[in-house]
């Protein structure tokens, strides 16, 4: 007998109760697939009662006044630009249209009439099966986003349109509509004839389709976003941390899912989206297929690593079959996979919750019925993807309230757990804020003034280095502009050396508690396009073996400043192509010491500014540091020893 049997011998539930009553000497086992199936009959018919019905206002296409097209035209273009379109030759084809197999550009020409031109215009709702297309109304483009070009092609295509046609592109009699498209990767351009109508009625009928189509599914993957990072932090907490894991895996995977369809204008071209498709779609039902054998606690042996080896199998598959195979059976081949792959994970998903409920005591009947829910989608969209007997989407449309619901009903069954944490968490609340507040008041006044002259002691710097630094700059160049002397290089070197100026004040501000090696990193990443942008070759060398240790603030920002000036006088005045900074232990066990060397003239023909110099030895001092310049045969050897900070005992 169960857990849930309360002293009588009655099940607790109430569905329970209900199959006990009506047949009290049934096996608990049968009992609880029973009840299982009652459930999942239940939710199922719950969820999708609830999905086909209107959440919201659907204005059917039929209350639309649309207007008829007269004429459509097709023709192939070399180049996707209005004027490739205004030359070509077209042909007579019926909408809705496929075109097949290679890399093609087309035109579609669409023609209708007009008795009368609407005050507000005409209201125009496209959704080509493309990458990218372009929009034009009587030789005016209407809608024109992201490249068109492959392999460098946008994938605007792959959302909705919905435009406005002002009443001044339009006239009595015949208009056309032009679309220009790409399509690279997925072998078929599939074209059909737009929504042309009255603008205000197109609008009402567009509003929730849109919202549905784009702010939803960027909620939904909000969502998803969030539970899998809480299902990951889970993962390092939790004793089941597989079940956390594969959870976390689903809901990025389902974030992908929705991202794909979001980020139009990706870093690559067809062939790479077409593939991250099937990883994507792939990963979605192989990561709900090992959330449902670690949720059962009593995992097959090696499902999991099967599913894995599924998954890399299959992506490795797509991948090959899509850059070696002509189309279109590089892509139909995949297709097919994904396809067959995603309905046998769906029916192992249903068989294995079956399995275990035949097999297994289990009281966690909604969570099962939510996750079957999940497959009953999967499968659904594979068969609408690929046959069209269904609409598709039901996955990505329902994923925020699956896996709420599924959070929510694991929460509810936890709840006794999460209520003693509270207490626990509550009781240790109360007497660490006892001993905070002693803390506080023994430490209050001291904080205050540590603060306040920490305050000054910053203010007064922060305007020291502006009047010395960035003063002196803007300064020079306003006196060279009076002058007529404003060279556009010497304005462009001032304003160069205000923005490090600038940058060295920010990192100064910033970098508290920062040590020495995170501080030349920074250095290394900014100044190395400066360096590279002159023509010259950084070489960057570390022979510390040990972690460089802790420096104030303003001991790094000193440690900036003298870099940087060495770095600025080699690419001012060296005439070298070369410049190598080392950092390394110094000749004492307590320093180190960084060297700044090029391959130029030397100290004697690159007549440096005094100046700079003096600047330098005078920051060095500053810090407890010591500063040597001298010629290294080529160039110039400048070399900072900077003294390790002293240890508190």
């Amino acid at each position: 007998m169960t857990d849930r049997l309360a002293s009588t011998g009655q099940p607790g539930t109430w569905l329970d109760r209900r199959l006990f009553a009506l047949a009290p000497g049934m096996s608990p086992r049968v009992r609880d697939l029973i009840g299982f199936l009652v459930v999942i009959v239940l939710a199922q018919a719950a969820f999708w009662g609830f999905y086909a019905s209107p959440l919201w206002p659907k204005p059917a296409t039929p209350q639309l006044d649309r207007i008829a097209f007269t004429e459509t035209t097709l023709a192939r273009l070399p180049k996707p630009t209005p004027l490739a379109a205004a030359q070509a030759q077209y042909q007579s084809v019926e909408l809705p249209h496929t075109e097949c197999c290679e890399p093609v550009y087309l035109a579609l020409k669409l023609r209708f009439d007009l008795e009368a031109v609407p005050a507000d215009g005409l209201g125009l709702a496209a959704y080509q099966q493309v990458d990218n297309f372009v929009i034009q109304v009587n030789g005016s483009t209407v809608f024109a986003r992201g490249e068109m070009t492959f392999p460098g092609q946008a994938f605007e295509g792959q959302r909705p349109v919905v435009e406005r046609i002002p009443a001044g592109l339009l006239k009595v009699g015949t208009n056309e509509v032009l679309f220009i498209t790409v399509r690279q990767g997925l072998p078929y351009s599939d074209l059909v004839a737009p929504i042309l109508g009255p603008w205000p009625q197109v609008a009402q009928w567009a509003e929730v389709r849109m919202w549905r189509s784009v702010d939803y599914r960027q909620l939904s993957g909000l969502t998803t976003a969030i539970i899998s990072l809480f299902a990951l932090m889970l993962a390092f907490r939790a004793p089941q941390n597989r079940f956390a894991l594969w959870l976390a895996m689903l809901g990025g995977a389902w974030t992908a899912y929705v991202l794909y369809g979001q980020v139009l204008d990706p870093p690559f071209g067809g062939l790479m989206r077409l593939w991250l498709f099937f990883v994507v779609n792939a990963l979605t039902a192989i990561s709900l297929a090992g959330l449902i054998d670690a949720w059962t606690e009593r995992p097959w042996p090696r499902f999991q690593l099967v599913l894995i080896g599924v998954f890399l199998a299959f992506v490795t598959f797509c991948a090959v079959w899509l850059w070696t195979r002509p189309m279109p059976g590089g892509y139909d081949a995949p297709a097919l996979a994904w396809v067959w792959l995603s309905v046998a994970l769906g029916v192992t998903v249903v068989a294995r919750l079956i399995w275990h409920f035949a097999t297994t005591p289990e009281p966690r009947r909604l969570e099962a019925a939510l996750l079957a829910i999940c497959a009953t989608c999967v499968v659904l969209d594979a068969i609408g993807e690929h046959f069209g007997l269904t609409p598709g989407g039901f996955l990505l449309d329902s994923t925020p309230l699956l896996l709420l619901a599924l959070v929510a009903a694991f929460l509810q069954r936890n709840f006794t757990l999460f209520r003693s944490a509270v207490s626990l968490n509550a009781l240790l609340a109360d007497r660490l804020a006892v001993r905070e507040a002693e803390l506080e008041s023994a430490h209050a006044r001291e904080r205050d003034l540590v603060r306040s002259q920490a305050h000054d002691d910053e203010r007064r710097r922060i305007m020291r280095d502006m009047h010395d630094g960035l003063g002196s700059q803007l300064m020079s160049m306003l006196l060279a502009a009076r002058r007529g002397k404003a060279e556009p290089a010497a304005v462009a070197e001032g304003l160069q050396a205000v923005i490090d100026e600038m940058r060295l004040m920010i990192d100064s501000m910033d970098s508290v508690g920062e040590s020495l090696a995170s501080a030349l990193t920074t250095f290394e990443d900014r100044v190395r396009p400066r360096i590279e942008e002159a023509g010259f070759v950084l070489v960057w060398s570390s022979l510390v073996d040990t972690r460089l240790p802790d420096y104030p603030p303003r001991v790094v920002l000193q440690v900036f400043r003298i870099l940087q000036e060495a770095v600025t006088n080699a690419l001012k005045h060296s005439g070298g192509d070369r410049i190598e900074i080392v950092v390394a232990p110094g000749a004492d066990d307590d320093t180190v010491r960084l060297t700044v060397t090029d391959n130029g003239r030397g100290m004697a023909a690159r007549g440096a500014s005094g100046h700079g110099l003096r600047n330098m030895q005078s920051r060095a001092s500053l810090v407890g540091a010591t500063l040597e310049i001298r010629a290294a045969h080529p160039g110039t050897h400048v070399v900072l020893t900077l003294r390790l900070p002293r240890k508190d005992p």
